[in-house]
């Protein structure tokens, strides 16, 4: 129960969260210089498809929650529903950290080595056994998101400083 609990309040707070980050994106001001990509609408777009989602997503919980039988044995489904896998809660956290080392890492080593060893750590994190594909997948993707970034949408890149600006100006 208090898992199910925990979710709703996990999924009010994000639509919470997006919608009031739908609104701090429709204050900013229009920026001139990215006016040919329509920087103010993608950040409009990205929080209202999240919060749509999220507020769903919550109807859903909140619906399950209360249609929820108090006490007794649960059923097959609400077991398989309750089910946490071994190490879930270190790859959750592992996973957080990550993000965050990354939002730092991305101004001090650029956009391309911080992006390449961040998908790197984060497919080793995952149970997916494929190693080839978990080594073939951060290059490849990393590459792909620099060359529609820089060359489809003509915006600039953090690259990093010192050693690492050198590096990233060697391989743009």
């Amino acid at each position: 129960m208090l898992y199910k609990l925990s979710e709703v309040v996990v999924f009010a707070a994000m639509t919470i969260a997006s919608v009031a980050l739908w609104f701090t994106s429709d204050a900013l001001p229009v920026s001139k210089r990215y006016a040919q990509v329509d920087s103010d609408m993608w950040p409009k777009m990205v929080f209202g498809a999240l919060g749509i989602c999220c507020a769903i997503h919550l109807a859903q919980k909140v619906a399950g929650l209360i249609a929820a039988p108090s006490g007794g044995p649960r059923t097959l489904d609400e077991e398989l529903e309750a089910y946490v896998p071994q190490g879930y809660y270190t790859r959750l956290i592992v996973t957080g950290a990550l993000i965050i080392g990354y939002f730092f890492a991305l101004q001090y080593v650029g956009f391309l080595l911080a992006t390449l060893v961040f998908l790197w750590a984060g497919s080793f994190i995952l149970p997916y056994r494929n190693t080839l594909a978990k080594l073939l997948f951060a290059p490849a993707f990393t590459l792909l998101l620099a060359a529609f970034f820089s060359y489809g949408l003509s915006l600039s890149l953090p690259r990093g400083t010192g050693i690492f600006y050198d590096l990233s100006q060697a391989l743009y």
